[in-house]
């Protein structure tokens, strides 16, 4: 049986003048055993052939979006954009969601896509609510009978976190329906969101940092072989 493609973007930078791409290596992984073989996207070159051979789609993480995009201006020097990356997963965005195949959109991948379908950002959590996102792990609460509750079969997660950017529930886009929250310091956000009638799962954690081997954080392998067995289907 032909193994799933699955695109993945990737983040962009420059070493030494020279423009490189950069894929975290956990998402491949991630991706490889959960049965799927993946296909990293960095150029607009080839965009339609790529859209239409592939079977799903694992928006990855990354530097922020601009806030252009969403209508504001830059709020202070927290905020790094990338905006080649803006222009090609927006693009990227527009014309997969037409093949009704399903994604996986993790961190920036779930605040692009936010954007994407008109809805905005809190640009830094600490400014906004003073709370600390970056580089620790707490719970969120999960909604019942969505599907990311279906996949881990658990009213509340453990799961890491690596943003200063975030979804409120002020800033999501009407097509999506939040399906796990985080509230603290007196405000909430939106840790995951699902999109009626479409398969896609989108999160604000990273779970490629914790598949198969958790460490204190839930399992989240179910997710990416949700994604690889949609797509196979």
């Amino acid at each position: 049986m032909k193994k799933p493609l699955i695109l993945v973007t990737v983040s962009t930078e420059r070493m030494d003048d020279t423009p490189i791409v950069r894929l975290n290596r956990e998402y491949v992984n991630a991706i490889v055993a959960a049965g799927g073989v993946p296909v990293p996207v960095s150029h607009r070159f080839g965009m339609d052939e790529l859209v239409d051979l592939a079977d799903g789609l694992l928006l990855s993480g990354g530097v922020d979006v601009d806030p252009v995009r969403f209508g504001q201006k830059k709020l202070n020097d927290s905020v790094c954009i990338d905006a080649d990356r803006d222009e090609l997963e927006l693009e990227l965005i527009e014309q997969y969601w037409r093949t009704g195949k399903p994604a996986l959109a993790i961190c920036r991948g779930l605040q692009v896509l936010n954007v994407a379908f008109g809805g905005t950002l809190v640009q830094d959590i600490p400014t906004w609510c003073g709370a600390n996102h970056t580089q620790t792990d707490h719970q969120v609460r999960v909604k019942a009978g969505s599907l990311l509750h279906s996949l881990t079969k658990k009213d509340t997660l453990q799961v890491n976190s690596y943003h200063h950017q975030c979804v409120s529930l002020n800033d999501i886009a009407p097509a999506f329906v939040p399906t796990a929250t985080w509230s603290g310091c007196g405000v909430t956000m939106v840790e995951a969101f699902e999109q009626p009638g479409y398969p896609l799962l989108a999160v604000q954690w990273h779970p490629e940092r914790a598949y198969r081997d958790p460490q204190g954080l839930t399992n989240m392998d179910p997710l990416f072989r949700w994604l690889v067995e949609k797509a196979r289907g």
